[in-house]
């Protein structure tokens, strides 16, 4: 069925056994059906930024707490630097397994991908549908999974009310530590967290202040962790 679409181009001897094989000219299958799926991402996207959008009025700008839920570019950063959330105090030996290492070897594996699912049409031709299926399951598993944890990670992040504070309207002091934080985290803080606030992870020790733990539970929760 396939093959009806695709043309045999024979070039001499510029292809070598098995070659020469068919496949979609550059012109015009391979520019249309790339362009049609080029113009379909644009228009998922043109939609998703006129569908959400980021409240600019200075007069009027959003909630510090506003924003949670809404799709964001962040929700990729918190997916990496979950590990920071979670692997604090006694746990916090186990970060360069997932912040250096896993990473390290995802790089790794994917500069091995050409030598490791090389394509060798015998074997692809023996292989079985239930096998094929299984294959196809397998990866759908794991992509479905990636997107899973990129969107996990971010969805509680109020994003949208980062403008609330983050203008040049604050004063010189926007963006610095109060300077009754010792106190803050020591007896308000505290108090929150013991009253059922977002209290994912630790709380983190002394000097912990705006390290990556504190920079994801400022995005989680902004109106207790500043």
């Amino acid at each position: 069925m396939a093959k009806k679409n695709r043309e045999l181009i024979f070039e001499g001897d510029k292809y070598d056994p098995p070659y020469p094989q068919s496949f979609h000219p550059f012109w015009p299958k391979h520019v249309i059906m790339a362009g049609t799926l080029v113009v379909v991402i644009l228009c998922v996207l043109l939609y998703l930024a006129y569908t959400y959008r980021m409240p600019m009025d200075v007069n009027m700008p959003p909630l510090p707490d506003e924003g949670a839920g809404i799709p964001a570019p962040d929700w990729y950063l918190f997916f990496l630097f979950q590990p920071f959330w979670y692997l604090i105090d006694d746990y916090a030996k186990w970060l360069p397994v997932f912040t250096f290492w896993l990473p390290f070897a995802a790089v790794i594996f994917l500069f091995l991908v050409p030598v490791i699912f090389r394509r060798r049409t015998e074997i692809r031709q023996k292989m079985k549908t239930s096998t094929k299926l299984m294959s196809a399951a397998v990866i759908g598993l794991v992509w479905f999974a990636s997107i899973w944890g990129v969107v996990g990670s971010g969805y509680p992040a109020k994003t949208q009310g980062c403008l609330s504070c983050h203008n040049k309207y604050m004063g010189v002091r926007q963006a610095l530590p109060p300077a009754n934080i010792g106190e803050y985290y020591r007896t308000s803080r505290q108090r929150q967290v013991n009253l059922g606030g977002y209290n994912i992870g630790g709380q983190g020790g002394p000097g912990s202040y705006k390290d990556a733990n504190w920079q994801l539970r400022h995005f989680y929760e902004p109106t207790l962790t500043w």
